[in-house]
């Protein structure tokens, strides 16, 4: 089911989690192998659009490098992976060296979603499987942001894209505080690009 995350953000921190029983950390986390991916996010397809964004961190924890080399979902016709010169270690995948964290992020590497079919709105959520070389599929579900977001959860941009629309926090459904999910939490440092991967 999907969370209604703009009805999240009315919630404060402790109200989230006690409703729901969850710690931040499993929130919005995903692990698989020796990697971990946090806070996944897009922007949504400016109206008219198919194409989306997608930022995220990965923590590679593993004993060896992996490779993301392919994105996964009936709702996308296809995907780009976008490298970021100082990651181009090859263009056909995302490098994630063993003990390293990379940030997928505006401005640096990302990954571009087209012919997107259908999308949830706007503080919701998307859901996709990310392809590793080693480590394999992982499902995650990433939240909507607006089209124009610098950095997950942009208040600024969510204001601006609501105003266009002519809708509020207060115009949706009552899930996501029923759900009790708290996404805020990390998503606010994740403005920049990652730690570049060693020399090959």
């Amino acid at each position: 089911m999907s969370i209604d995350r703009r009805r999240v953000l009315l919630l404060t921190g402790g109200a989230a989690l006690a409703a729901s029983g969850l710690g931040v950390a499993s929130a919005h986390e995903y692990r698989k192998g020796g990697l971990e991916v946090e806070h996944p996010w897009l922007r949504a397809p400016r109206d008219g659009e198919s194409e989306a964004d997608l930022f995220m961190a990965v923590y590679n924890r593993g004993d060896a490098a992996d490779r993301l080399i392919a994105v996964k979902s009936p709702e996308i016709g296809g995907f780009a992976l976008h490298v970021a010169p100082h990651f181009a270690v090859a263009t056909d995948a995302i490098f994630f060296p063993n003990g390293s964290k990379v940030a997928l992020a505006p401005g640096g590497s990302f990954i571009r979603l087209s012919g997107i079919k259908k999308i949830n709105p706007v503080g919701r959520g998307f859901e996709v499987t990310l392809v590793f070389e080693k480590a394999g599929e992982l499902p995650i579900e990433a939240s909507i942001d607006a089209p124009d977001a610098a950095h997950a959860h942009d208040a600024e941009a969510m204001e601006r894209w609501e105003k266009a629309h002519g809708r509020g926090v207060t115009d949706t459904p009552q899930e996501g505080a029923a759900q009790g999910e708290d996404h805020r939490s990390g998503h606010e440092d994740m403005k920049g690009g990652g730690e570049a991967p060693p020399a090959q």
